[in-house]
């Protein structure tokens, strides 16, 4: 067995799900909206998870591909 598994692209669903609700549900969540930050840092924070997901989702696909 090689040491290198690769990893299943549910597998990185779950992390990507696991980062939201660590950042829009969680304590920390509340810490960060008691700082008086914009009001459109959560819809960055959503646009980073969107972002990051499709590029992942992207990298699957190439190398699945190849």
């Amino acid at each position: 067995m090689s040491p290198f598994q690769e990893s299943s692209p549910g597998a990185y669903s779950v992390l990507i799900f696991l980062l939201g609700i660590f950042l829009l549900v969680s304590p920390f969540a509340a810490w960060w909206m008691g700082i008086r930050a914009p009001w459109y840092v959560p819809f960055l924070l959503w646009l980073v998870l969107i972002a990051l997901s499709a590029a992942l989702a992207r990298s699957q696909v190439r190398r699945h591909d190849a």
